[in-house]
């Protein structure tokens, strides 16, 4: 449920590591409501346009105005496993947040983590513990919700889950911020979609739905991407047409060998 309500103000706001621009100089307003997708390749800005926003890091240079009282709920990308059983940290996060056991107890449920309760946070799996993070963004849902790869590791029926349960919380009015490269996703959920290019908010045409494969040589020196799939001698990933190029760039400059490019149907 979008408004016309400012939320937060970006004036030339800039934010650098070992000084490189990772956000340069970037003007830019958001309205209560809105459900917000950065979108691009890994290290171009996503995570640390989300972590601006939320106070989580300083900004290098200029100004950063909330235009009233905000509370965030935060998932990270990697959500920490810790020596503690996955139901005793989420009723430790509950009686904190004032929430009913009942509450935690159907939301393990609705993600399918019921024979899990008693295993330790850090032998779950990075999907699992993803789960975790959600469950803890969603038992009592601030004013706004930050993601970042909301999606990542996790099966087929629990993304349906989350997409049903955020499409209720934009419903209610909750403002979304999601740092993804999950096609359903931005289909589902957004708003608006944007991608970072050397620094600068680009806003993506969500008309333009045209998507492709990407193919990238397994490289034992180089990591999995979390938004790329197995298959066979290669990695898949998928990227929309406005964001193709500074996807294949994105791989080039991370030392991707790319050896195919197929639009999808």
């Amino acid at each position: 449920m979008k408004t016309n309500e400012k939320l937060v103000t970006l004036e030339n706001v800039s934010k650098k590591y070992s000084g490189k621009a990772i956000i340069d100089s970037v003007s830019h307003t958001f309205y209560k409501g809105e459900s917000i997708v950065f979108y691009g390749h890994n290290g171009c800005g996503k995570s640390t346009m989300l972590k601006l926003i939320s106070g989580l890091i300083s900004i290098s240079g200029g100004k950063l105005q909330y235009h009233e009282k905000l509370r965030f709920s935060y998932v990270p990308e990697k959500f920490v496993g810790m020596e503690i059983e996955m139901i005793d940290y989420l009723r430790g996060v509950a009686r904190m947040e004032g929430v009913p056991p009942t509450v935690i107890d159907t939301l393990i449920s609705d993600f399918f983590l019921e024979s899990m309760i008693h295993t330790r946070m850090d032998k779950l799996s990075k999907g699992s513990l993803q789960k975790v993070g959600v469950i803890q963004a969603l038992m009592a849902p601030h004013e706004v919700i930050l993601l970042d790869e909301p999606l990542s590791g996790q099966d087929a029926e629990s993304q349906k889950v989350f997409i049903d349960k955020m499409n209720e919380l934009r419903e209610h009015g909750i403002t979304i911020f999601m740092a993804c490269h999950e096609k359903k996703l931005i289909d589902a959920l957004s708003d608006k979609v944007y991608t970072i290019e050397h620094g600068n908010l680009v806003e993506i045409d969500a008309s333009d739905k045209a998507a492709y494969s990407i193919y990238v040589k397994k490289n034992p020196s180089l990591t999995m991407r979390s938004d790329m799939r197995s298959n066979g001698d290669r990695y898949e990933l998928t990227a929309e047409e406005a964001a193709l190029k500074a996807t294949v760039l994105g791989l080039y400059e991370d030392g991707w060998e790319i050896i195919g490019i197929e639009k999808l149907d």
